[in-house]
């Protein structure tokens, strides 16, 4: 009987072993399909997260591809532009002395030039831009000339050169008054006419996007 016992004994003992070693098992089993688990998820999540910046980057490359495309189109646009000091300050002083010029070619009368006060509005981007390093601002004078004229032709000469200037120049109206009210005097060098032309004078600036205060807008 005592024998029996002992036998079941070290049975219990032994199978309390491989008890153990099946839970031991089982754990390591559990830990490791739930580590793949997670595992599986976090690669889901990374992918996913590739995916989109992936997106991102292609569309950030689409737009320079096809920023770099307007650029070439507009290059010698741009230069020409900025030759002819479109993008710049108005040179007022040049405008003078182009009109001096031109005056003196064609032995023209005195001209009257009157410069108005500059105006000043930013020129809106297209959908999409909404943090532009700079902002371009479209600036417009009016400026009237007051031309005594000999005959029509000297109108016509003036306007030819001072209107291929280079400047983006603009013609509103111009209109010619007759002042020589005795014929006798027709054949003289006096004068005979009087035109008085409008136009306008736009020019382009890129401003630092410091916020709307930066342009200075007329109310």
């Amino acid at each position: 009987m005592a024998s029996h016992q002992r036998q079941r004994s070290e049975d219990l003992q032994w199978l309390k072993w491989w008890i153990l070693l099946l839970l031991f098992a089982i754990t390591v089993s559990t830990a490791i399909y739930w580590g793949a688990f997670y595992y599986q998820g976090e690669m889901r999540r990374l992918e996913n997260g590739i995916l989109t910046d992936f997106d991102v980057i292609s569309q950030e490359i689409r737009q320079i591809e096809s920023s770099e495309r307007i650029i070439v189109e507009n290059i010698d646009r741009f230069n020409t532009m900025t030759a002819n000091q479109i993008m710049a300050d108005e040179d007022r002083v040049s405008l003078l002395e182009d009109i001096r010029n031109i005056r003196n070619k064609y032995q023209l009368f005195p001209i009257d030039v009157d410069v108005r006060e500059q105006n000043s509005q930013p020129l809106l981007y297209e959908e999409g831009i909404d943090y532009p390093d700079e902002d371009i601002s479209l600036r417009s004078s009016i400026v009237q000339i007051r031309l005594p004229l000999l005959h029509e032709e000297d109108l016509t000469r003036f306007l030819a050169d001072f209107l291929n200037t280079g400047r983006l120049m603009v013609s509103n109206e111009c209109t010619i008054v007759a002042t020589l009210l005795d014929g006798r005097n027709l054949l003289e060098f006096v004068e005979h006419q009087v035109a008085t032309c409008e136009f306008t004078w736009y020019t382009l600036r890129r401003e630092s996007n410091t916020g709307p205060d930066a342009f200075g807008y007329d109310e």
